[in-house]
């Protein structure tokens, strides 16, 4: 090889080098991006089931108050009756807004999504019960049932997003590492091409 041919090689070489060292430093940038994102993400959703399970535990504390002095005190003294279980009422329908808020009524999710609707469901009954002029107090113990198990399921399903990472950005960083290995691999077959076409071997 003549003295030029080689530093045309050598050039041809350190550009295909200085390509790769462009992209993987593009794709190290995007990827610390992704992780800041994600941690960011996963937070919030911590945040968002520490809320849902405080709310979970006093809806049960206040159906448990309204059904106790519904039926323990003050039978024959309307006035007083709602005159004590209106603080416990409004707090009531306050928390069943706060958790409609917080709930998607079309998660897709496979577990998540039914047991969502179910949670849903299960708040319009006991809303309903408490509105009626005749409770029927005796579906209250299976309603809070179905309200924890299901609850709990959601809690689990979000709980498991935030241990294994956000799925969308979990997507992410799998292709970006494919991308890298093509692009590294890529570089390495121009390198050599590269090399033996200049030294006359192909």
């Amino acid at each position: 090889m003549t003295e030029a041919g080689g530093l045309i090689a050598a050039a041809i070489i350190a550009g295909v080098v200085a390509i790769i060292a462009a992209i993987i430093t593009g794709v190290v940038s995007f990827l610390t991006l992704i992780t800041s994102k994600e941690q960011s993400v996963s937070e919030h959703r911590q945040q968002w089931i520490d809320a849902l399970r405080k709310d979970i535990a006093i809806i049960v504390g206040r159906v448990t108050a309204i059904h106790g002095e519904s039926i323990v005190k003050h039978k024959d003294n309307q006035e007083e009756l709602w005159a004590r279980l209106k603080g416990e009422l409004t707090g009531f329908n306050r928390v069943i807004v706060r958790i409609r808020l917080r709930l998607n009524p079309k998660e897709k999710g496979e577990k998540e999504g039914p047991a969502t609707k179910a949670v849903l469901d299960t708040l319009e009954k006991l809303k309903s019960i408490f509105a009626s002029p005749k409770p029927q107090f005796h579906e209250l113990d299976g309603l809070v049932n179905a309200l924890v198990d299901n609850s709990q399921v959601i809690l689990k399903e979000n709980w498991n997003r935030v241990r294994d990472g956000e799925p969308i950005y979990q997507k992410a960083k799998r292709n970006t590492w494919i991308a890298v290995k093509l692009f590294a691999t890529l570089g390495v077959v121009a390198v050599i091409l590269s090399a033996l076409h200049w030294f006359k071997v192909i």
